[in-house]
């Protein structure tokens, strides 16, 4: 690992730390689900026991990497540690930590099952980049020490240190595929000229279309589950999204994601908070336009994605920035759904990503994802959406 700066423009890096802890307590100190006894039962372990593999991705601030080997110094944590967990806690830190080095590599070694996820280069570049960086970093890490949910991405340690430090970094499960890289996948796969008309009952063609609606349903239920916990996720977008080696999908990235308290909204039900925040793609208006929202920002960015996921093309492609607050922002232009797709589904994403106050629920809308799924299904179909999901795991595993 590089070395880490001291300063960062000029500016002192303890100083810049300090910044952004002040920043994290504001954002977190009312939160009523974060726990500092879940936080501290996770185990932790020093960056040089971790052996890192392939840069996986790179955000804004971070980078990811596979991990490819585990080697414990001391399976017992630092005394600082240990004197704020119960023994019971530590013993199951020790445990969990020997699993994770036992079991770093899946099945005969040909996978990785973690990831690491820290602070990339380029944020020691820029102030105001480095603050943000280890602010969202440390916030998400303590939302997904609470956050238990299969198809949000699972925290299985961080660093043996505080989150305020410049070499903080968080260990999770790894993904396999990025929602884009799936629907790149699906769109080549979609069946068309010979392949459909072989498929003379249609039986196919429905399951390719059910394998998007149940991946759609259950991103909708890890939304909801946020929205029950009283959380906006508001970073709804495909590099977002990910598959695990089970083929199962997995919302990740709690870096913005947004605590609200009921009581505080206005009279007409959305709380005032940051604008601007999340990718212009899929961002409601109401956030691009600073205006109050709620969590029903999260249903229009969801619609917005669903419509790629069914369509397999990119939302707005070919609009510039300017062409984008004009015709969507301010105009309104939305995609044209399929007309092929269910009158449902249809309208379910007209109203979605239409007018704020009429948006359905996550609720809403998962019920709707629901009954497509259960109206459509019969053993044929099952059988050949186990047959692609099997498909789609032995790619992962490299078979």
């Amino acid at each position: 690992m590089p070395a880490i700066p001291t300063s960062v423009e000029g500016h002192d890096l303890s100083k810049l730390l300090k910044i952004a802890e002040k920043t994290v307590k504001a954002k977190t100190d009312n939160s009523q689900i974060l726990d500092l006894s879940l936080e501290e039962r996770i185990p932790k372990f020093e960056s040089s026991e971790l052996t890192l593999g392939t840069v996986l991705g790179r955000g804004g601030f971070c980078v990811v990497n596979e991990i490819v080997a585990i080697k414990l110094k001391d399976v017992s944590q630092s005394a600082s540690n240990a004197e704020k967990v119960a023994d019971d806690d530590i013993n199951h830190i020790v445990q969990d930590r020997s699993f994770m080095q036992a079991n770093c590599l899946r099945g005969k070694g040909k996978d990785c099952r973690y990831a690491i996820k820290k602070l990339q280069d380029t944020s020691f570049n820029d102030a105001s980049t480095f603050i943000n960086g280890v602010v969202d970093l440390a916030v998400e890490a303590r939302f997904l020490a609470v956050i238990r949910h299969p198809n949000i991405i699972k925290m299985r340690a961080t660093c043996l240190g505080k989150p305020f430090s410049p070499e903080y970094f968080v260990v999770l499960d790894r993904l396999y595929d990025i929602m884009g890289q799936r629907i790149t996948k699906w769109k080549k796969k979609q069946p068309k000229g010979l392949g459909r008309m072989m498929d003379r009952k249609g039986k196919k063609e429905l399951a390719f279309w059910l394998e998007r609606v149940t991946v759609a349903y259950d991103l909708g239920c890890a939304i909801k589950y946020l929205h029950d916990s009283n959380i906006i996720y508001r970073d709804i977008k495909p590099d977002n999204i990910g598959f695990d080696v089970r083929d199962d999908v997995k919302l990740f990235d709690l870096g913005l994601v947004k605590e609200i308290d009921p009581n505080a909204r206005d009279i007409d039900g959305n709380f005032k908070l940051t604008g601007d925040t999340g990718s212009p793609r899929y961002m409601a208006p109401e956030i691009a336009l600073h205006k109050p929202y709620n969590e029903n920002v999260d249903v229009y960015s969801f619609c917005i994605l669903m419509w790629q996921m069914f369509k397999m093309e990119t939302p707005f492609e070919g609009y510039n920035m300017g062409m984008f607050q004009k015709k969507v922002v301010a105009g309104g232009a939305r995609p044209a759904p399929d007309s092929k797709w269910p009158p449902e589904i249809n309208n379910m994403l007209r109203r979605g990503w239409g007018d704020a106050k009429q948006r359905p629920s996550m609720e809403g809308v998962c019920e709707v994802l629901r009954n497509e799924i259960s109206q459509n299904s019969d053993e044929e179909i099952n059988e050949i959406l186990d047959a692609s999901r099997k498909s789609e795991m032995s790619l992962h595993r490299g078979f």
